[in-house]
């Protein structure tokens, strides 16, 4: 069966200042899909999302939205495809969770439109799928870091797309909140939602991936299934440790070799 690519990047270079950061990048996202951007840093990974987005521009390559070149958008049409989540962040002013959320509905609305009905429906729909409802009419600010992001992914969803770009997702998150994210965006894709998010964690791209593109030196250097991409000799490579990989009911775990000095 035909793959139907959302997102496809071919050959693409980019350098700051004469220095390579990507060189010859190709890969693309197929709808329904859950891919994992697995590196060090500094590897370009960031470097990468900005160019999807169009927040900076390519020095050669080509990126390609939905078969069109991505040159060839504005950025409020790219909003109309694809919503970027980025890391978790402070705002500088007291905005309720649901005024958060409401900020997703700007890529729809003019530049002066006011917010129908409609608008703050689909609001309040993006925090029930999400599971936040209840949070409407907390202050942004106030919330747990956790929080925050489940916010910033109901936001997303206010821009009536199914593909999303998650930066880092689960950066600053406490332990328990970095498996709920990735349990909501397991159950998410289960829904046919497809995303591409960033990540440190070898642990947490064998979790909820569906394909796993591994990036080092500015290369990609592996692309495939999780189970395949994801192992002893991949690690070692790229993080410079040793690791065992261990089967814990349905899902593959990675453990760090620790070796203790004396």
């Amino acid at each position: 069966m035909e793959l139907n690519s959302i997102i496809t990047i071919k050959n693409l270079h980019f350098a700051y200042s004469k220095k390579k950061i990507l060189n010859g990048i190709d890969f693309n996202i197929n709808r329904g899909e859950v891919v994992s951007l697995l590196g060090p840093n500094g590897c370009g990974k960031s470097t990468l999302i900005r160019l999807m987005l169009k927040l900076m521009n390519t020095d050669s390559g080509d990126i390609l939205l939905n078969q069109k070149d991505i040159r060839n958008y504005s950025h409020k049409e790219i909003a109309s495809h694809v919503a970027y989540i980025p890391q978790y962040h402070s705002v500088p002013f007291n905005y309720s969770v649901l005024e958060m959320v409401m900020m997703g509905r700007v890529s729809k609305l003019g530049l002066f439109a006011m917010p129908s009905k409609k608008d703050y429906d689909i609001a309040h729909e993006s925090m029930r799928k999400i599971g936040i409802e209840n949070l409407a009419n907390q202050a942004f600010g106030q919330l747990s870091g956790g929080q925050k992001q489940m916010v910033l992914l109901a936001r997303a969803f206010t821009q009536e797309v199914d593909t999303f770009i998650m930066d880092e997702p689960v950066s600053g998150l406490d332990y328990g909140n970095q498996i709920r994210l990735l349990e909501t965006i397991s159950k998410l894709s289960d829904q046919g939602y497809t995303f591409l998010k960033t990540t440190h964690y070898p642990d947490h791209a064998l979790m909820v991936s569906s394909r796993v593109v591994v990036m080092n030196g500015g290369k990609i250097i592996a692309n495939g299934n999780p189970k395949d991409v994801i192992n002893p000799d991949m690690i070692n490579s790229v993080y410079g440790v040793e690791a065992d990989f261990i089967e814990h009911g349905s899902h593959t775990r990675c453990i760090p070799v620790f070796n203790k000095g004396i």
